[in-house]
C-alpha cells in the first residue's frame, strides 16, 4: 500500500469517467447523445455541459493529485481529488429517481438488471472508497 497507488486509483477513476463520457456520449456511433439528430438543441447543450463539466472537474482532480503546490499530498487534497470524480459517479443514482428517466439509451433493450454505466459507477465508487480507506491507513 502506497500513496502512489492511492493517487493512481483516484486518477484512474477520473480518467475513465472523462474518456468514457466522451466516447459514449459524443464519439460512439450510432450517436445517442451529443450529436443525436433526435435530440433537441437544448438537450445537446446539456450533454455538452455534462462532458465539459466532467472534463474540467477531473483535470482539477489530476492537479490535486500531481500538481506542484505546497499542500499536494495532504489528506484534504487527496479527499478533494477523489470527491471530484465521485460527485459525478454519485449523480447517477438520484438521476434515476426522475419520472420517465432511464439509464438505458433510447431504443436499447435492457440485458441486465440495470444499465452498464450504473454498474460502472458503483464499481468506481468502490474504487474511490478503497483509495480513501488506503489513504487513511497510510496516515494512521
Amino acid at each position: 500500500m502506497s500513496l502512489a497507488l492511492v493517487k493512481g486509483l483516484i486518477a484512474f477513476s477520473g480518467i475513465a469517467l472523462t474518456l468514457g463520457g466522451w466516447y459514449f456520449d459524443a464519439i460512439k456511433k450510432p450517436y445517442t447523445h451529443l450529436f443525436s439528430p433526435h435530440w433537441l438543441p437544448h438537450a445537446r447543450f446539456h450533454s455538452a455541459l455534462w462532458l465539459f463539466s466532467i472534463t474540467l472537474a477531473n483535470l482539477g482532480s489530476l492537479f490535486l493529485l500531481y500538481g506542484n503546490f505546497a499542500e499536494r499530498d495532504t489528506q484534504l487534497a487527496i479527499y478533494m481529488a477523489a470527491f471530484l470524480p465521485g460527485l459525478f459517479y454519485l449523480s447517477f443514482f438520484p438521476s434515476l429517481l426522475f419520472r420517465n428517466a432511464s439509464a438505458w439509451d433510447d431504443g436499447e433493450k435492457p440485458f441486465l438488471f440495470t444499465a452498464p454505466q450504473v454498474l460502472v459507477s458503483m464499481v468506481m465508487l468502490l474504487v474511490l472508497g478503497v483509495a480513501l480507506w488506503m489513504d487513511a491507513q497510510l496516515r494512521s
